[in-house]
């Protein structure tokens, strides 16, 4: 298998997430949908370090696509799965 690129997403650091109606609360609610936990529960702190989420961070500092990502078709991913076209050979 060819080594992935190195890749990266700010939103794990920047914060999208949604919280519905009974508390619960996903990080990427439009592509991942990774439930990281419910207010009912968790504190906004505790949320914002949930080990799913922190996995994801690092996975990202590390330049690679946290396995919750792979086959999403969020542009990051996409991106980073897309041939690169060499100045040159155009």
């Amino acid at each position: 298998m060819a080594p992935q690129p190195e890749v990266f997403c700010e939103e794990p650091w920047t914060g999208l997430f949604s919280v519905n109606a009974d508390g619960s609360v996903t990080f990427c609610p439009c592509y991942a949908k990774v439930r990281i936990g419910n207010l009912k529960d968790s504190t906004i702190q505790e949320l914002w370090n949930a080990s799913e989420l922190v996995e994801i961070r690092r996975s990202f500092v590390h330049g690679v696509i946290p396995p919750q990502c792979e086959g999403q078709l969020c542009p990051v991913v996409v991106n980073a799965h897309s041939p690169t076209v060499d100045d040159s050979e155009a």
